[in-house]
């Protein structure tokens, strides 16, 4: 029987989970694409043992400053190149054309090695395998980034890092065995593993969810790919750099990053020379010791990634761990200057590889969460393409004048290397200093989580922690709970010493932290006496759970919890639910997600979440939930439905249940019902195929839904729906530009103005489920570029933008709907008149609308058409469907007010909006005792909206200027319909927004006239 809770799947371990620190709903895609860079791991470090050992061998250590320098220049045309294929081709294809190219160059270094094996022919070749490989991982993270959201790639990512090591392991092993008999053949491992990682990659794409999840990284990522392709890289960088060096961290980073590339490169040229010195530049036992040298440095790298690293993490922070790697490369560097053998320079390369990448990588992955997100892109830019390559040329020629002047030996090169890590550790402790101050300022102005801070501090200091007691007692409401919680998760010592100013404060919220993160022992039978008759229900409920949870417990724990429970206080009811999460109260759980009131079973839900699912018997609540009239409601439910699954007998209604959230008007719970099926019950994804005959936003939904699911039957049901849907658009979109051609040139063009409103409306349909197919089969990230050029105000950038969209296929999706998203292509027959055949025909279209609008152009409309008409030339509705405006329409009452009547008076509470079908409204105001005209609307223009929106009373008065008609909406269905239909409010801003530019026109002028006029001589 399946086990009830979060998700299990039935191949899957638990424990395999738990170890890896990953959701088990998440362990299959964690597992898929760590051996997938298991095998691209292996296939590009035995080529590295190779081209390297060949390197040494033929063209000796002394080549590499003038390698550095090379390698500088070289990879920053391909970082360019790469840059270019991946938003021409998207983030896939780029990736597989990539790889491809690196299977023909591993071959075609084999050939030259086979044809003359000599310095030039194997620098050459180093060169080559060195930018292959710098191009490859750069992509291959862009690659695993589409298939995981923010919040998941914190876990993932180390487990996929760990398979990245693994697959280095491997690597060292492959080297040490096939060297035995020669070295060249090791390239072909790099030829066989690049092809099975393209062959992967597409299997991948194919088989794995991909999350709709996106966040201000991808948008501000997409934001500088677009600056990219607009101003160049030139100039990218030169605004890159203007914005990051207004931070002093940035900038420190920056630094800070130059001095690591730096000493790494001295710490390359120092190792391969001892190498050298030990092998006697024997080829054969040189690749098995760099082969040996990589295993054991990866080894490493795996116990530091796996179990180091967290521990760092947790209990010392990003602030001390950014030291240790500036530490160990001082250690590392002296140790080789002191004794400069053989196990020093294993010591110097293995401690350094191992670390940087087990340690120091995740550091400064975390290190980000100090900076706003819109850096991150630019500091990425300048790092990867001034900073990192700035720094090998720099190497390169400081190791030149090194060679030289006074001999690049080994006492020389530790001497370097030791003075090079003394300014790292410099660098390291100016980015400390400065990564605790922003961290700090991050907790003033709110923008910090708790697990955040936890995590840059570790164990925090005295200093630190009279700094959080400071904030307890002087900061803001959001910066005294922050600093409380803090205090009680970092330093529960501090924080016990605290306990009776802390029940003594005047916030509520501080009162019950108190309660809640101090160990329950620490409260006396008194203290816990006093917050009992606390004011405050969360706190006497914080109360309940501190002496549930004591040792020896405490006799009103149970009293308290259901006077809470039984209150007709609203919160006093959730806090009840909230302490049934801690003392696991399953019944109270599931009875509060029947509870009446939205913000019970709100509380319910997150107390089901805090007991990870495990609520016998929760099934028929939480179902009902998922189908909530609520919609926050029914939000959390379906964040819930992703990780927990149904027993068996109720999987049915749970499917149907996930189903039903794809059919939703709000847009988060389709996208959330989607996410639940695809990790839940993929298979009952079938459930929704019915939804796509409706071809609106919910089979839009459903589509992407059916992409995203990783499974192929399912993707090819969404395929052939799409094909004929795009079809269809087209053949109308064809109808639309004839009808648009016709109605210019005839004086009847009213009806095909009609039927354009229900083609169009169509066509709309079939773009908006072509771009979630997109979206679904190019990643969160890699489709967020070309989305932004086709809506574009320029004509280039979105011609560019198609351009793109067909590059990145597949063609049978790309191609008809670039020709929907480019109108002005389609042939309009030379405004040829639709044959009566053709009306007739659109007349029995399948679609609602297409048909309505059809008979309304033969038969002319009927009122209730008109008024949709009227409706949709309304800027604040234009960009809703017929569909949508017809469930507008039917919120709305119509009123006819006579020539010179009042419609509503300045000082009015407004209630109401109005839509001027017929006639023409003025607006005024009394001013002096006379009328002053502000405004006049006429049909299609919208009247009194500022007050339903801002629910103040009218600011002028509206007067009906001849006989006029009106369709009139009420405030509290205004709301619901921008609640469900958001770009209605985008809508009003925009129109808002245009008043006010031209009042301040207006006042420019005014004042203009004011002016004194210069005299003319």
């Amino acid at each position: 029987m399946q086990h009830q809770g979060f998700v299990q799947p039935a191949s899957m371990s638990p424990l395999l989970a738990k170890f890896l620190h990953v959701r088990r709903t998440e362990l299959n895609r964690t597992l898929q694409v760590a051996g997938f860079a298991i095998v691209l791991g292996w296939a590009m470090y035995t080529a590295f043992s190779a081209a390297q050992s060949i390197f040494l061998n033929k063209a000796g250590p002394q080549a590499y400053p003038l390698f550095f320098i090379i390698l500088a220049l070289a990879v920053w045309p391909m970082v360019a190149l790469q840059g270019a294929l991946t938003r021409t081709f998207g983030v896939g294809r780029a990736f597989r054309i990539t790889l491809a190219a690196n299977v023909i160059a591993a071959l075609a270094i084999y050939a030259a090695y086979t044809w003359h094996e000599d310095s030039t022919v194997a620098f050459a070749a180093y060169v080559v395998y060195s930018a292959a490989f710098e191009l490859v991982m750069l992509q291959f993270w862009t690659f695993v980034s589409q298939h995981f959201n923010v919040l998941e790639g914190k876990r993932i990512f180390p487990v996929i890092a760990a398979g990245s090591s693994i697959g280095y392991i491997l690597a060292g092993v492959t080297t040490t065995i096939v060297a035995v008999y020669a070295t060249e053949p090791l390239v072909f491992v790099w030829a066989f593993g690049s092809l099975a990682a393209a062959i992967m990659s597409r299997s991948l794409e194919r088989t794995l969810f991909r999350p709709a999840f996106i966040d201000d990284a991808d948008e501000f990522l997409a934001e500088q790919q677009a600056t990219l392709k607009k101003h160049g890289v030139v100039a990218a960088l030169r605004g890159a750099f203007e914005y990051v060096t207004g931070s002093r961290l940035v900038l420190a980073l920056v630094l800070f990053a130059f001095a690591l590339q730096i000493a790494s490169r001295i710490g390359d040229y120092l190792v391969a020379v001892l190498f050298v010195k030990a092998t006697h530049n024997n080829l054969q036992a040189l690749t098995i010791l760099i082969g040996n040298a990589w295993l054991a440095s990866y080894v490493v790298q795996l116990a530091v990634s796996l179990f180091v690293t967290p521990w760092v993490l947790a209990k010392l922070g990003v602030k001390n761990a950014i030291m240790g790697l500036p530490l160990f490369t001082l250690i590392g560097f002296t140790a080789v200057a002191v004794a400069p053998l053989l196990p020093t320079a294993l010591f110097l390369f293995i401690v350094r590889n191992g670390l940087q990448t087990g340690l120091h990588d995740p550091v400064e992955n975390v290190l980000g969460s100090a900076l706003p997100a819109q850096v991150g892109p630019k500091l990425k830019l300048l790092l990867d393409n001034a900073v990192l390559p700035g720094a090998a040329v720099v190497t390169g020629v400081g190791l030149l004048v090194v060679q030289r002047t006074i001999a690049a030996g080994v006492e020389a090169l530790a001497g370097l290397g030791v003075l090079m890590a003394i300014v790292f550790i410099i660098a390291g402790l100016r980015v400390r200093s400065l990564y605790v101050n922003a961290i700090y300022d991050r907790l003033r102005t709110h923008a910090l989580s708790l697990a955040d801070f936890q995590q840059a501090l570790g164990r925090p200091n005295p200093e630190q922690i009279a700094e959080l007691q400071g904030y307890i007692r002087t900061g803001d409401d959001r910066v005294r709970q922050f600093a409380t919680a803090a205090l009680g998760k970092s330093s529960p010592e501090a924080f016990a010493a605290m306990l009776p100013e802390l029940l003594a404060a005047p916030d509520p919220i501080v009162r019950k932290l108190a309660l809640q993160m101090a160990e329950p022992d620490r409260f006396t039978p008194v203290q816990l006496e006093a917050a009992s008759l606390d004011s405050d229900g969360w706190v006497r409920a914080a109360a309940a759970v501190a002496g549930a949870t004591r040792k020896d417990g405490w006799a009103r724990s149970e009293e308290l919890r259901r006077a809470l429970w039984h209150s007709t206080a609203i919160e006093d009811r959730a806090a009840a639910v909230w302490a049934a999460a801690f003392v696991a109260d399953r019944e109270t759980i599931i009875e509060a997600m029947r509870d009446r009131n939205s913000r019970v079973r709100l509380e319910s839900l997150r107390s089901f979440a805090k007991m990870k699912g495990d609520v016998a018997g929760v099934s028929g609540a939480l179902i009902a939930c998922l189908r909530d009239d609520d919609v926050e409601v029914r939000r959390e439910a379906l964040r819930q439905a992703v990780r927990w699954t149904s027993p068996p007998d109720d999987h049915q209604a749970f499917a149907e249940a996930l189903a039903d959230g794809l059919a939703s008007g709000d847009r988060d719970v389709r996208r959330l019902a989607a996410e639940a099926m695809a990790a839940q019950s993929p298979d009952a994804l079938v459930l929704t195929l019915h939804l796509l005959a409706a071809q609106d936003q919910a089979a839009a939904a459903v589509v992407e839904a059916l992409m995203r699911s990783g499974r192929p039957e399912l993707y090819q049901r969404a395929r052939e729906h799409l094909e004929s849907h795009l079809a269809d658009a087209l053949h109308l979109a064809r109808l639309s530009a004839r009808a648009a051609a016709a109605a210019e040139r005839q004086a009847d063009g009213d009806a095909y103005v009609v039927l354009r409103l229900g083609l169009d409306d169509y066509v709309r349909k079939g773009i908006d489920s072509g771009l979630s197919a997109m979206r679904a089969l190019h990643g969160k990230r890699g489709f967020a570029t070309v989305e932004r050029g086709l809506v574009s105000e320029e004509a280039q950038a979105r011609g560019e933008a198609l351009e793109t969209l067909i590059n990145f296929g597949p063609g049978w999706l790309a191609g008809p709907l670039a020709q929907l998203l480019d109108p002005e292509s389609l042939d309009s027959g030379s405004a040829r008149p639709l044959t009566q055949a053709e009306l007739e025909g659109l007349a029995n279209h399948h679609d609602k609308w297409v048909k309505e609008t059809a008979e309304a152009a033969s038969g002319g409309p009927g009122e209730s058409m008109k008024e949709l008409i009227a409706l949709k030339r309304v800027p604040l509705f234009s960009t809703l469907t017929l569909e949508q405006l017809s469930s507008i329409d039917r919120l709305m009452v119509t009123r006819h007010y006579v020539k010179g009547e009042s419609i509503f008076r300045k000082g009015d509470v407004g209630a109401e909006l109005y839509v001027v079908l017929e006639g023409e409204v003025r607006i005024h105001l009394d001013h002096d005792g006379h009328e002053v005209t502000l405004a006049t609307h006429g049909p299609s223009k919208v009247v009194g909206e500022m007050s339903v929106f801002d629910d103040q009373p009218r600011s002028a008065s509206a007067q009906a200027v001849e006989d006029t008609t009106v369709r009139v909406l009420r405030r509290d269905r205004m709301q619901a319909i921008v609640h469900e239909h958001p770009e209605v409010l985008l809508e009003f801003v925009k129109n808002l927004s245009q008043r006010l530019r031209m009042m301040n026109e207006q006042l420019q002028s005014a004042s203009a006239d004011d002016a004194p006029t210069p005299s003319v001589r």
